[in-house]
């Protein structure tokens, strides 16, 4: 043991101590005499040209590198659009101290009569350890909500209740910007869909993530980077966007940055006003009883979300860097007499035997503000650096409902007096966390990483119910319906991480452990003995390996695995009661337990381009969307609970093609299959879904400035949850030309032109025997307008990622 300690300091700081007490230092400038902010700087043998060591400027164009080899070398400084530089430094010893002064890069343009540069990024790149979609300038998503946008990503299924699947697998997490959502369920569903997609820059699909990452997301992990300005000086940009689907839906938004002087203040606002129809068709089958009950929903959805972030980071000196941010955003969702309509028949002759109409009316206006503060400090030109975090977030959610329900009989003639009913449900999440990473350099092939992360999350959740029949003057308190349910929850995470090049051989290994302290209470009005609560504590190991080797320069091949969790979403573990009608509702489940993944991936890459994926997970305790009933009071409603287990296959292509030097085209084809085993009120279940899926999407550039991209994606239906659902898909088409100087865009685009992207689910199991058939507001036509001003020739804000992306990821609207 004490030899394996030696040998392991030994390699950590023999590269250390090869360098000696030495330095270099330069100042980088352009033709202009401006700074050139992030050049590349190598140091090379003289006598072979081998590179030793290499450097980057800083924001500031100043280079200044400590500890520096000692022997004979040439310096050569790179940077895009500019002439490289070279200048030999002859010997350098343990005590030599150089200082070039003014270092001037010649740009290109002074040696061609005319440069012409394009570099435009494809809608989907494909990376070693994850997927990007490209969101900014797109012509089709210009004017989309960020739901909208996943949909459309590769591996990506929104199913009829808005929950994302990855590569038919449940359990994704969303990150913003590097932060875990705290939402789930509807509520992150509705949040995606008030998101603007022209405040976000990139999407990030990673269906495999490190122990650097928290182990939530049994699935994966999807990151939404909102656009940030990139360029020094006073800049930003204006958008709008109107479209037209059933109903008329428009959004507007504005970013700001300046940096000046070691200061960087950036900020962006946004509006998005959508009005939506969701409109459903439930069937349920009650055999044994000779009925079928159909309940069809028509629900005009008025919503508008505003947000706003504002922040600033302050370069303390060349090494360190402080940052703030404040972010927050206001959510009104309204809904005046939606229409639920229920017919009770007998199923052998088809005749009506009674009917109910509910009518739905809702003022939901829900609000989050998050802080962040920010530290950076690099210790060297090596790349060793300490980041710590400190945030904060709160969510308030106010959603009233109120239903009139009517009843009638067969021959359509009231049969009762009409109820009416009123819930409040309010809602409060307060959520803290620490989170602090470091980053080691042992050589320039091999690193270390480490960091600690701690969250605490309050909530308190009051549903409040109160009825009356027509006729009465006042509402009446419900005891036995109301509830409030309060929930705390620790998250101490520690991780450690290696990466490391041999030779054809790189690997990345680390480890993540994370202690969980749970405690729960569900408090009934009017009757204590009804109060239940729970206490949970437990730790738990989340290991992850990459191993790649390069065969050659056309094939690559890639073994990674890793163990993930999947915590209950705040709003899952809720036991309140949500009504659709008197017979079909909604309830959570307190006893909900987390779910583990063990996930394989083998892969391949042809060319650097083509990728061949194949995965398999085992999942155990799976939380599951289920449908239970009570089958003499004909009522169903949906809860979740943990299942045995859920086995997962799939088969991925990834094929970027470049057809012509105008046209380029990405497509994603995957072949998938689930099983999920388990027991529902002593039924074994057993559903198994085979899924086939393509994503195609196709870019042409013509003249004049102008971009045509087509695109759509098929799948053939597979298995959600315990739900089986059918095939869909959507057909897209974009188009969009540059004005004012290429400062400004034009943008049109429609979506799901055939209407073909809310498939048919149907579950059946016990006596349970139901079909559901969801149609949104889908296919619309948008025209987007956007204008970029200001300085638009040197860097700007740097990307943030705060301390509160895991919890972020299991409440409702965060910014």
């Amino acid at each position: 043991m004490k030899t394996f300690i030696l040998s392991t300091l030994f390699s950590i700081l023999a590269p250390l101590l090869a360098f000696a007490d030495n330095g270099l230092s330069a100042k980088i400038r352009d033709e202009k005499n401006q700074p050139v902010p992030f050049a590349s700087v190598l140091l090379r043998k003289t006598m072979d040209s081998t590179l030793v060591k290499g450097f980057i400027t800083d924001e500031n164009g100043e280079l200044k590198a400590n500890a520096l080899p000692q022997g004979n070398f040439t310096l050569k400084i790179q940077f895009t659009g500019y002439k490289a530089y070279s200048k030999k430094l002859g010997e350098v010893n343990a005590t030599t101290q150089l200082d070039l002064g003014i270092i001037t890069l010649e740009p290109i343009s002074t040696q061609l009569n005319e440069v012409v540069v394009k570099a435009t990024k494809p809608f989907i790149e494909r990376q070693l350890d994850k997927t990007v979609v490209n969101v900014e300038n797109s012509v089709m998503a210009a004017g989309n909500s960020a739901m909208e946008v996943l949909e459309r990503s590769p591996g990506v299924i929104v199913d009829k209740d808005g929950n994302i699947s990855l590569r038919g697998k449940q359990g994704v997490k969303v990150m913003i910007d590097g932060k875990i959502s705290y939402l789930s369920g509807n509520d992150l569903s509705n949040f995606l869909r008030n998101l603007s997609a022209d405040q976000i820059s990139q999407l990030e699909i990673m269906t495999n993530p490190s122990s650097k990452y928290d182990a939530a997301g049994t699935a994966g992990i999807i990151n939404i980077k909102m656009k940030k300005n990139v360029n020094m000086g006073m800049n930003g940009s204006v958008n709008g966007t109107i479209g037209q689907g059933v109903y008329t839906r428009s959004s507007a938004g504005l970013n700001l940055n300046y940096r000046n002087n070691g200061w960087n203040i950036f900020g962006n606002a946004s509006y998005f006003g959508r009005n939506n129809l969701q409109q459903n068709n439930i069937t349920r089958y009650f055999r044994a009883q000779n009925e079928v009950w159909n309940s069809t929903t028509d629900f005009p959805f008025k919503g508008t979300y505003t947000s706003m972030k504002v922040g600033a980071d302050w370069t303390v000196n060349k090494k360190t860097t402080l940052g703030i941010l404040f972010s927050g955003g206001l959510n009104q969702t309204n809904l005046n007499n939606g229409l639920n309509q229920s017919t009770q028949r007998n199923l052998a002759t088809n005749a009506i035997m009674s009917k109910l109409d509910t009518y739905n009316t809702m003022d939901n206006p829900f609000h989050n503000f998050a802080n962040n503060v920010n530290f950076k400090h690099t210790f060297d030109s090596t790349g060793k650096e300490l980041t710590i975090d400190l945030d904060y977030a709160r969510y308030v959610d106010k959603n009233q409902n109120d239903y009139l329900t009517q009843w009638y009989g067969s021959e359509f003639n009231k049969i009762k007096n009409d109820s009416l009913l009123r819930t409040g449900a309010f809602s409060n999440i307060d959520q803290y966390s620490f989170k602090s990473d470091y980053v080691l350099p042992i050589s320039k092939t091999s690193k270390w990483g480490m960091g600690v992360k701690s969250s605490y999350v309050k909530t308190d959740n009051d549903l409040q119910f109160r009825g009356k029949t027509a006729g009465d003057v006042d509402y009446t308190f419900l005891n036995k319906q109301s509830n409030r349910f309060m929930y705390e929850e620790q998250i101490h995470a520690v991780y450690l991480n290696t990466e490391r090049k041999l030779g054809k051989w790189s690997y990345q290994i680390g480890l993540r452990g994370e202690w969980t302290i749970a405690d729960g209470k569900s408090m009934a009005y009017g009757n204590a003995a009804s109060d239940s609560s729970f206490h949970r504590d437990y730790k738990q190991l989340f290991p992850s390996a990459f191993v790649q080797y390069e065969a050659n320069k056309n094939h690559t091949f890639g073994l990674n695995y890793s163990r993930r969790i999947n915590r209950p979403g705040y709003s899952d573990l809720n036991p309140f009661i949500f009504f659709l009608d008197n017979y079909t509702y909604q309830v959570g489940n307190p006893m909900l337990m987390p779910q583990l993944t063990n996930s394989f991936e083998l892969t391949h890459t042809f060319k650097g381009a083509f990728n061949t994926t194949f995965g398999y997970s085992h999942t155990d305790d799976v939380i599951t969307q289920l449908l239970k009933q009570d089958t003499e009071a004909r009522k169903t409603y949906q809860t979740s609970a943990n299942l045995a287990q859920r086995t997962s296959y799939s088969l991925s292509f990834s094929l970027p093609i470049p057809v012509t030097k105008w046209w380029t085209s990405n497509t994603d084809i995957q072949l998938n299959r689930n099983e999920l085993t388990g027991k529902v009120d002593q039924a074994q279940i057993n559903p198994v879904g085979n899924m086939f899926y393509i994503n195609s999407n196709h870019t042409f550039s013509l003249n004049n400035g102008i971009k045509l991209e087509m695109g759509g994606q098929y799948f053939s239906g597979g298995l959600d949850q315990a739900f089986n659902f059918g095939p869909g898909g959507s057909l897209n088409v974009g188009i969009q030309k540059s004005v004012f100087n290429k400062k400004g865009t034009i943008r049109l685009n429609a979506s799901d032109i055939l209407y073909t992207q809310n498939p048919m689910a149907t579950i059946k199991y016990s006596d349970i025997d139901i079909t559901v058939r969801n149609r949104n507001d889908t296919r619309v036509v948008r025209f987007n307008f956007t204008y970029r001003f200001g300085n638009t020739a040197v860097k700007g804000a740097r990307n943030r990622n705060t301390g509160l992306d895991d919890e972020k990821g299991r409440v409702k609207g965060a910014n």
